[in-house]
């Protein structure tokens, strides 16, 4: 089983070091940031399984960093503790609204941090489990279970490759997929195809999506990636 990557950001150095130590010592791979805007930037970039994140940072405030986090496509489901000295009952309640999984007091015990780290990581991956099985992004919904999807609530057909490229494109969380990757996920990597074959795939898929079809956006000389955001400002 590979290593859950964590990101702390945190700007004093002393935490930041002993968080390390410990979680390193737990068999986490550690990242870190001492700002909060190279924290946005490393959430992006290497897309952590869990984020510890302080509120008091330079550059760009905790609370400022939870709201780009939650708005930004590939980190709006990546689950973030919030470690701070601000222990107020109205502190904690502004962070959980925000879209925080859970909030941790300074200064905390670290045997109780890494249990409610586990505890989160399991938890995100049970849902994730069952949110897998259905996924709901702008004005398109895929039932993996019942190979169906929707747009704006009403059924549409779509073939089996069809199908395998709109899931492919609905899971890579805003990366863009070659050509190449989407014939591995929806064909097969052994399946006698060209770039054209799924092309004329994709404007089918297009086609049938309809008010949708903004959703599949072509990246030039690259590729193509899901889009939900476009559906959402129609």
């Amino acid at each position: 089983m590979s290593k859950k990557r964590l990101l702390i950001i945190e700007d004093e150095v002393d935490v930041l070091d002993m968080l390390e130590l410990r979680l390193v010592k737990e068999r986490f791979e550690v990242l870190k940031a001492a700002n909060g805007e190279t924290g946005l930037q490393k959430a992006v970039s290497e897309e952590p399984d869990l984020i510890l994140l302080d509120l008091m940072l330079p550059l760009l405030p905790g609370l400022d960093v939870l709201k780009s986090l939650r708005a930004n496509l590939p980190t709006a489901n990546t689950p973030v503790l919030i470690l701070s000295a601000r222990g107020e009952e109205s502190d904690i309640i502004v962070g959980l609204e925000l879209g925080a999984d859970d909030y941790v007091v300074k200064p905390f015990g670290m045997s109780v941090l890494v249990a409610r780290i586990n505890a989160l990581l399991r938890r995100t991956a049970s849902s994730e489990e069952d949110a897998a099985n259905f996924l709901r992004l702008g004005a398109v919904e895929i039932d993996v279970d019942r190979f169906q999807a929707f747009v704006d609530g009403s059924p549409i057909t779509l073939t089996k490759t069809e199908f395998r490229i709109l899931y492919a494109l609905a899971t890579s969380k805003g990366r863009v997929l070659t050509r190449n990757q989407l014939i591995d996920k929806a064909i097969g990597a052994d399946a006698m195809v060209t770039d054209r074959t799924i092309d004329v795939h994709l404007t089918s898929l297009r086609t049938k999506l309809g008010t949708a079809r903004d959703v599949i956006e072509t990246v030039r000389g690259i590729g193509y990636r899901f889009n939900a955001r476009s559906t959402q400002q129609n």
